[in-house]
């Protein structure tokens, strides 16, 4: 998108009330003009975030990072393994930005992309992080969405390790004493273990909101209800899309047309049936109920009154 073309879809946004803006890629520091145009959002009242992979990374870079709410670096667990201790320079490239960041006084968290192979390492992400004092982990799980689709059915979570991956998580968070956080598609494997409904809320932790309070802008200004799924609508009708996008509102309301076993589960209006790019792929139909929450797949029935184990 031309940078004339994005200032003018921040002044919509700002106008219609939009106060954070995740920025990203693919990796948003290879673009000439990315400090300018996040300046702009910045001046425009939203707060702009960044996710980056981190290899890009310099001193003046992670200064320019300063303007920032915070920076979320992506990082592989094989590069955490061991490196305590280690100069920057014998550091790969994700970790080596994190202490630069940390250098320049930003607001610094990982994102944590968990798969099968890597479910191992959590330890180790908790310990980086708390040994960095880090502000939080974001563990993201695996969308069947881009290259993730390549091998999604090798490397996506086992339905023990999805089972596992709350109490794990939790126990980690309180020893290392690090704030632990989860995209919106986890949310069916901490039903699971059946939390308290009010707590969720409290801190925010809600099930899909695709094309209710998120949104996802890919870099040509196609829109969609979050960034794992398609879209063909341009960012610039969004005014009209807002509330006449048959896309959206379908998203909205899926919790008033559950099927079952998802109709009868206690977290229907928190989860809303789990992670919609998930389902487009592996049940073939993007309104199905998450295949992949614990509660389906063939051994447990949907939380009624309290924990299933």
């Amino acid at each position: 998108m031309p940078a004339e073309d994005f200032r003018r879809a921040i002044d919509m946004l700002a106008g219609l009330g939009v106060f954070h803006m995740a920025l990203g890629g693919g990796e948003a520091l290879e673009r000439s003009d990315f400090f300018e145009l996040a300046s702009y959002v910045r001046d425009s009242g939203i707060v702009p975030n960044l996710t980056t992979n981190g290899l890009l990374m310099t001193r003046e870079t992670a200064q320019r990072c300063r303007m920032f709410g915070q920076v979320n670096v992506s990082i592989d667990g094989d590069h955490l393994v061991g490196e305590a201790g280690r100069g920057p320079d014998g550091l790969g490239g994700g970790v080596r930005a994190v202490d630069l960041l940390l250098e320049a006084g930003v607001r610094v968290g990982l994102n944590f992309v968990v798969t099968r192979q890597n479910f191992e390492q959590l330890p180790d992400v908790f310990g980086f992080a708390g040994e960095r004092g880090l502000a939080d982990v974001e563990f993201l799980r695996l969308k069947p969405s881009g290259r993730g689709k390549l091998d999604y059915f090798e490397r996506r979570l086992t339905p023990a390790q999805n089972r596992e991956f709350y109490p794990i998580i939790r126990r980690l968070s309180g020893e290392c004493d690090v704030p632990a956080k989860i995209d919106c598609s986890f949310v069916p494997m901490f039903c699971w273990h059946a939390p308290d409904k009010a707590l969720m809320e409290q801190f925010s932790v809600y099930g899909c909101e695709a094309g209710n309070v998120l949104l996802g802008v890919r870099s040509d200004g196609r829109v969609a209800g979050c960034s794992f799924l398609s879209g063909e609508e341009s960012i610039f009708d969004l005014q009209r899309l807002w509330n006449g996008s048959e896309l959206f509102s379908r998203l909205r309301a899926w919790p008033d047309r559950a099927p079952e076993p998802c109709r009868s589960c206690d977290y229907l209006d928190i989860c809303k049936g789990g992670c919609r790019a998930v389902a487009e792929v592996v049940a073939g139909d993007r309104y199905a109920p998450d295949p992949e929450c614990p509660f389906l797949d063939g051994e447990h029935s949907p939380v009624q009154g309290g924990p299933k184990q």
